[in-house]
């Protein structure tokens, strides 16, 4: 008995440890979202950090994409606001760039949403903290 206990704990926890990604990702009930995910990467000019998103609706959208886009220093710093981009249809995907300081780390705090009729969901996604090049 102890080694069915014991086996089925290792199991859980290995199927658990399956679903840590590279990416925030949302995985949640929605009436309209069913995927919503944001990264940021250095881009390749001096300064810039890209953040790179993607959001798919059970449904096609009336609109869908990101509201906004919150840049901050990694200490905490409030930076600046981005607006995003939308689209309609069943799925939005994106990058936007963002030129900070180079040698400054900084992270996005991401608000993608999905409209559908009167079926309105978003969901919030900050990114990992990345160093302007």
């Amino acid at each position: 008995m102890k080694k069915l206990i014991s086996a089925i704990l290792v199991l859980t926890v290995m199927f658990s440890l399956c679903t840590i990604g590279a990416h925030a990702v949302e995985a949640r009930a929605s009436l309209t979202i069913t995927t919503a995910t944001a990264s940021a990467k250095a881009g390749s000019r001096t300064g810039e950090i890209n953040i790179t998103y993607n959001v798919r609706s059970s449904k096609s959208a009336d609109s869908i994409g990101v509201e906004s886009i919150a840049i901050y220093k990694s200490g905490g710093g409030y930076v600046t606001t981005i607006d995003g981009t939308t689209a309609n249809g069943r799925q939005h995907t994106n990058t936007t760039t963002y030129k900070g300081v180079s040698g400054t780390s900084y992270y996005a705090v991401v608000t993608l949403y999905a409209e559908v009729g009167s079926e309105y969901d978003s969901t919030t996604i900050t990114t990992s903290t990345v160093k302007a090049p």
